[in-house]
């Protein structure tokens, strides 16, 4: 469903949507209803390949990270639902004509890995090298306190070699220069603290030139920002277990390794070389008081972004590394993830602990110390924010929420901010489909996921077209893909919001994208350049072929 509606204002978006749906009648927006020129698109998406496993599951997990071998255009996803690796060529596609894909063939990692010794559990990730003609997949032990495998195949699927990981690797990458694979092993206490185990959250480093494995804990204490989070009140003591490393960017010379700790709202940098955590660096908050930082935090059947003495916890799920004009950068996908697990949970209602607040208005840096209470008064009073889901373990000064519904740029050596989306996403999805803003992957419910972590960004991918570079982002919840211009990595400019899914039901279309893919025009079958998306909830990937908008701005 490509929807280019350019600059148009939100009044007439909603007059020509209809405003049908499952929108209620009294639904309004409130707030600027003029044309805002900065949403303005300079990239065309159209959708030209479809492939489905023909299965759904509303709680995700059928097609998830998908990648791309340019050696024999083929991409290759992980089926979650039935635990295998899907191959499907694109070789046959051409532009402008939409084709139904057929899988070749899927690969069984139970039986390639599993031994006397090793039980099979869980494929989490996959990456391609083309120079060395390998794939590596990263594989769960069913047992979630044992060490998990990093598996190298052929492009047919034979396995040519195991490594021992740490314990739940849950995502792997191979460095440019196919010297090493890298994987994040998450470590989750998945039956809790109480009656389960905690296990250590790691960073495995396998190096294909001398065969050796180094596996990375986090226990150097003087490396660890004060500033990061050590959840159920713990010290940089208990950071080796509570740290759950989530996700990998490598750096274009292959020694830095960064590695989201999500949870803990940090990011670590990691020495390839030596096996060693370089840094943990705290990420910080967004404070939602200021202009541009608006978002919709109540579940009242309103599209309402407002400025709120709220911190957002960036919590970013991956990440992705870039360099321009010799300077590196970090971009990230600003999810938020809670913990659950048993009687180790972090999480509330609004309603439940507002009353326990004590706000330190001299946080927010968007308001008046005296606009900052009285608008957090009002929070309480109202009753529309009391489903406002926030975290609970960071402390009574401040009402946290859990992501930035965002995306953000940072410096890689120091980990400062150099730019976030704000606003942007929450205000492009209502002013595009105002009828389904903020729903959620599984069902119908209007703004259902306001008090939550709204469009609840989950991957980010880098590509080049001609001479710029983009950044493209999938929304787990309401689905579709943001793109943003980022050759200017303070000032990126939107380009274009694209969405294949089909709200006439609830899973229908593509539905909650997982894992995205970016293929250069000079990789691509058809010569342009295109982003794959896996959808976990719908059991798709879809080809969107790409292509630059020609106006007077970057004729």
């Amino acid at each position: 469903m490509y929807c280019k509606l350019g600059a148009l204002s939100l009044a007439g978006v909603m007059l020509s949507a209809g405003f049908l749906g499952n929108v209620p009648a009294e639904a309004k927006w409130k707030g600027d209803s003029s044309a805002d020129t900065r949403f303005t698109d300079s990239l065309q998406l159209e959708k030209i390949g479809n492939f489905s496993t023909g299965m759904t599951d509303k709680d995700g997990g059928v097609a998830e990270i998908v990648k791309y071998n340019s050696d024999n255009r083929k991409f290759y996803v992980i089926n979650g639902k039935q635990q295998t690796i899907d191959i499907v060529s694109l070789a046959k596609l051409a532009s402008g004509k939409k084709q139904e894909l057929k899988k070749e063939k899927s690969l069984d990692m139970a039986g390639a890995v599993n031994s006397n010794t090793f039980q099979y559990g869980d494929v989490t990730s996959i990456d391609i090298h083309t120079k060395k003609k390998i794939i590596a997949v990263a594989i769960q032990e069913a047992d979630y306190t044992k060490r998990g495998k990093i598996a190298v195949l052929d492009y047919e699927g034979n396995l040519l070699k195991t490594f021992d990981a740490g314990v739940q690797p849950d995502m792997v990458k191979i460095s440019e220069n196919g010297r090493y694979i890298v994987s994040a092993d998450e470590g989750e206490p998945r039956e809790g603290l109480e009656k389960g185990i905690d296990p250590e959250g790691s960073v495995t480093i396998a190096d294909l030139k001398s065969g050796s494995v180094k596996r990375t804990l986090f226990h150097d204490k003087n490396v660890i920002d004060d500033k990061v989070h050590i959840r159920d009140h713990g010290t940089k003591a208990d950071a080796v277990r509570d740290f759950e490393p989530e996700y990998i960017a490598l750096d274009e010379n292959g020694s830095t390794a960064y590695v989201t700790l999500q949870e803990n709202n940090a990011i670590a940098a990691v020495d390839l070389k030596e096996g060693k955590v370089k840094s943990v660096k705290s990420l910080g908050y967004k404070d939602h008081s200021l202009p541009g930082n608006e978002l919709d935090a109540a579940r009242n059947d309103q599209i309402e972004l407002e400025r709120l003495p709220v911190l957002g916890a960036y919590m970013p799920d991956s990440v992705a590394y870039m360099k321009i004009k010799g300077k590196e950068y970090l971009v990230t996908a600003n999810e938020g993830d809670a913990t659950e697990w048993e009687e180790f949970e972090n999480i509330s209602d609004f309603k439940d602990v507002k009353n326990s607040l004590s706000l330190d208005s001299s946080l927010f840096k968007g308001m008046s110390e005296a606009k900052a209470e009285e608008t957090f008064h009002y929070m309480k009073k109202s009753g529309k924010f009391d489903k406002l889901e926030i975290l609970t373990d960071r402390g009574k000064d401040a009402v946290y929420t859990l992501g930035g519904r965002s995306f953000s740029v940072w410096k890689a050596d120091t980990m400062e901010l150099v730019y976030d989306s704000g606003s942007d996403f929450e205000t492009v999805t209502s002013e595009r489909y105002p009828d389904v803003f903020n729903w959620s992957n599984e069902d119908t419910a209007f703004e259902k996921r306001s008090a939550k972590k709204g469009p609840e960004p989950e991957d980010v991918k880098i590509g080049k077209i001609g001479k710029d570079v983009y950044a493209f982002i999938g929304l787990e919840r309401i689905g579709g893909v943001m793109a943003y211009n980022v050759s200017n990595p303070a000032s990126p400019e939107f380009a274009n919001y694209f969405n294949t899914r089909d709200f006439s039901a609830a899973i229908a279309g593509d539905v909650s994208p997982e894992g995205l893919e970016f293929i250069s025009a000079k990789n691509s079958p058809t010569g342009k350049a295109m982003v794959l998306v896996g959808n976990e909830v719908s059991g798709t990937v879809s080809v969107n072929e790409i292509e630059k908008v020609k106006n007077k701005k970057n004729e």
